[in-house]
């Protein structure tokens, strides 16, 4: 039988496959209509604002109702926005699809509140990790999906995405129980203020925003510089799903135990950096391929250290009964930086370089790291307060 962490595990991974299938066939897709590389930023950005205003709301029902009916809508309309994707024939159509899975896909720090009903406090950073290894193993089983689908015509990678997302939602109705049987508790009087949580919420959201170049800019430009069409393309992204995934899943709790969510957030900025200041020399004409890869390595590992951390800080400053809530204001958090982040991305390459967005991605990355270290002293104040 499985435990309640695996099966939310399973639940996330499988629509992330969906989600995996989808993203990195974006930027392609959008192009065909004839967009310009600014209307492709604010298509990607439109999934994070639906993120941001609704993630708030479904966390706070969800410490009112339980964790297990949000996460069923969730999925069932994450199975209808997919199913636009496959059908839409216009680029309006193509929006419309992006919206409505991010007002769904607001539900993910849902799960992160099932996992910080089950998990002891001291083992929430593992508990986070895995899952974001589901987010990392989504990504690699997702793309190589759509790489493979997308030779079935344009309408595949969608409807295998629906359809997966579809058989997700019957397993999670089947099989997933209610963390909190028996009704979440009152709401507190006075709810926890969201300057408690400033350091992983700056680390959360400078991360991101350097993280979102890769859905925007790195496409395209591989599309451009390196001569590789979107099936190919994809493949890059599975890469950066497994190398996230063996560092959520398998390496991040022994991390944090060794040396606490401080260095991991800190170091994590500066890896993430490092890498993306290098991909501009490697998707220059005559790099190698090698390098291409090392930089991708170093952004996935660099990402994969800050999320899980900043998640296991906001659930062990949150009480029992806030847990949604603080977990979707993270999740709003990074939302923001979901729309922030693809828009200044596509504007800097259009009004400038794609090299110019690299390397304005790769400072953001830096300050994520640091800003994560300077914070720390004024966190553990309020988790002692807290506790």
């Amino acid at each position: 039988m499985f435990s309640p962490q695996q099966l939310i595990f399973l639940t996330v991974f499988i629509d992330l496959i969906g989600f995996g299938i989808v993203l990195p066939l974006l930027p392609s897709y959008a192009a065909a209509f004839r967009v310009s590389d600014t209307a492709i930023g604010f298509l990607v950005a439109s999934f994070s604002l639906m993120q941001f205003l609704l993630a708030h709301w479904w966390g706070r029902l969800s410490d009112r109702i339980g964790r297990r009916p949000v996460l069923l809508v969730g999925l069932a309309g994450s199975a209808v926005s997919y199913l636009v994707f496959a059908l839409a024939g216009s680029f309006w159509l193509l929006l419309v699809s992006r919206m409505v899975a991010g007002a769904m896909g607001a539900t993910v720090n849902v799960a992160q509140a099932y996992l910080a009903d089950v998990t002891a406090p001291e083992r929430r950073a593992s508990a986070m990790g895995l899952l974001g290894a589901a987010f990392g193993l989504g990504f690699v089983v997702g793309p190589a999906l759509g790489g493979i689908s997308s030779h079935w015509g344009d309408a595949g990678p969608g409807l295998i995405a629906s359809g997966l997302t579809g058989i997700n939602l019957l397993l999670a109705w089947r099989w997933l129980p209610e963390s909190r049987p028996g009704g979440a508790p009152a709401a507190v009087a006075v709810p926890v203020h969201w300057s408690r949580f400033l350091a992983p919420f700056a680390a959360v959201g400078l991360s991101t925003i350097a993280f979102t170049v890769l859905y925007v800019v790195f496409p395209l430009q591989v599309e451009r510089a390196l001569g590789l069409d979107r099936h190919q393309s994809a493949y890059l992204f599975v890469l950066i799903g497994l190398v996230s995934a063996v560092v959520q899943g398998g390496l991040i709790g022994r991390l944090v135990a060794r040396y606490g969510e401080r260095v991991l957030i800190g170091a994590g900025g500066l890896v993430l950096a490092a890498g993306l200041a290098l991909l501009p020399a490697a998707l220059a004409p005559g790099a190698g391929f090698g390098l291409l890869l090392l930089a991708l390595v170093l952004v996935a590992a660099g990402s994969a250290t800050i999320a899980p951390s900043a998640a296991a800080c906001v659930s062990r400053v949150a009480p029992a009964d806030e847990q949604g809530r603080a977990l979707g204001l993270l999740q709003s958090v990074g939302a923001v930086a979901r729309i922030a982040g693809p828009i200044a991305a596509g504007s800097l390459a259009a009004a400038f370089s794609p090299r110019v967005a690299f390397l304005a991605a790769s400072g953001a990355a830096g300050l994520a790291g640091i800003s994560g270290m300077l914070g720390w002293k004024e966190l553990r104040r309020t988790a002692t307060g807290a506790g």
